[in-house]
Parts: C-alpha cells; sequence; structure tokens
C-alpha cells in the first residue's frame, strides 16, 4: 500500500513537471512561430536542461503536438459553451471565433495544417488529433441541428464548412495587406460562405 502511494505521488509529479514544459512551449509560441522554437528554448523557458524534456518527451515533435492538443482542446469549450447556450450562436458567430482563434493563435494553425498533411495513422498523437478535429465537427453539427437543418444534412455539410473556412484562412492568410486588412479581407469571405449555408439549410 505505502508503494502504491509512493508510486502515485511519483506519477502525479512527473505530470506536473510534463505541463510546467507544456506552458512554457505556449509561452513561447505566442512570442514567436513553433518552428522556430527549438527544445532549447522551452528548456530555458521552464528553468531546466535540455536533457530534463527529453524523460517526458521522446522528441521536439511530440512535445509541439501535445501542446497543440491541449490549446485546441482547452478552446473548444468555448465553442461549446457557443452551440449548447439557449440562443445558440449564428453561422457567422461561430465562424468568426473559429478563424480569430486561429488568426490569434498563429502557432496553433501552424500546427493545425502541418498535422492535417500527416498520414500516420498509428501514430497516438495523430490518433488524438483525429479526436480533436472531430470535436469542431460535431459542434459545427449541432449547431447546424440547432437551426432547424435536418440530421441526414447536418454531417456532411458540417465537414464541408469546416474545411472551407480552414481553406479560406489558408489561402489568404498572406493577403498582401496589414494584419486588420487580411482579417477582413478573410472575414468578408468567411461571410460570404456562411450566407450560402444559411439561405440553403436553415429554417427553410
Amino acid at each position: 500500500m505505502v508503494k502504491s502511494r509512493f508510486e502515485q505521488l511519483k506519477k502525479k509529479e512527473k505530470l506536473a513537471r510534463k505541463q510546467v514544459v507544456i506552458e512554457s512551449a505556449l509561452a513561447l509560441f505566442v512570442k514567436k512561430p513553433f518552428f522556430k522554437v527549438g527544445m532549447r528554448d522551452v528548456a530555458e523557458e521552464a528553468g531546466i536542461s535540455p536533457a530534463t524534456i527529453y524523460r517526458y518527451f521522446p522528441s521536439q515533435e511530440e512535445l509541439f503536438n501535445e501542446v497543440f492538443l491541449q490549446s485546441i482542446a482547452t478552446v473548444s469549450k468555448e465553442f461549446q459553451a457557443m452551440v449548447l447556450k439557449d440562443k445558440p450562436a449564428s453561422i457567422d458567430e461561430f465562424s468568426i471565433k473559429f478563424i480569430d482563434h486561429l488568426i490569434e493563435n498563429e502557432s496553433t494553425f501552424q500546427m493545425l495544417t502541418y498535422l492535417m498533411l500527416q498520414h500516420n495513422e498509428q501514430n497516438l498523437v495523430m490518433g488524438r488529433f483525429n479526436s480533436i478535429t472531430k470535436i469542431f465537427f460535431d459542434l459545427f453539427e449541432q449547431l447546424l441541428l440547432r437551426h432547424g437543418v435536418e440530421k441526414e444534412s447536418a454531417r456532411i455539410y458540417s465537414h464541408s464548412y469546416i474545411a472551407s473556412i480552414t481553406g479560406i484562412l489558408m489561402a489568404f492568410r498572406h493577403y498582401p495587406k496589414d494584419k486588420t486588412a487580411i482579417r477582413q479581407r478573410i472575414i468578408k469571405i468567411i461571410t460570404i460562405t456562411s450566407s450560402l449555408y444559411t439561405d440553403q439549410l436553415i429554417n427553410k
């Protein structure tokens, strides 16, 4: 029993140290793109040696993937609140919040596109990534259902729409203007896109 409690304590301490590394990486991603952040940078931010990081994350890729997954899992709760409140958010509101999150968190968007290009389905991280992306498909499907879209249509339109607005961001994120103008351009295109779904699907 004593050994079991001791092992549990060691496990909790290890998880706490691991979380410190993750939060240190997140702090750095606010300052610069994830591909410019190295393990040595994260170690310095966390106040530990680079070798110590590898006790918790065998590779830089695994660390960055874990950071991305935690970031998305946290923000998904905000989207869930938008869908489940008494008067659900409009498609425009959901879309703009989704895009604003990715614009304001450039490193999250970079990791999102990187993971989308990975094809190793046996990878544990990819399995978790697919579960996270499914959350957004499910949430948008629920939003469509709450706005009166028929169930047999909601799923495919959810996939179509989330893919569309992500693609819009990818296409126009380097629009040759300042950051404010880029956002305005992207929002304008997304508003046009959402109107297609609104006009054709909601409250027919």
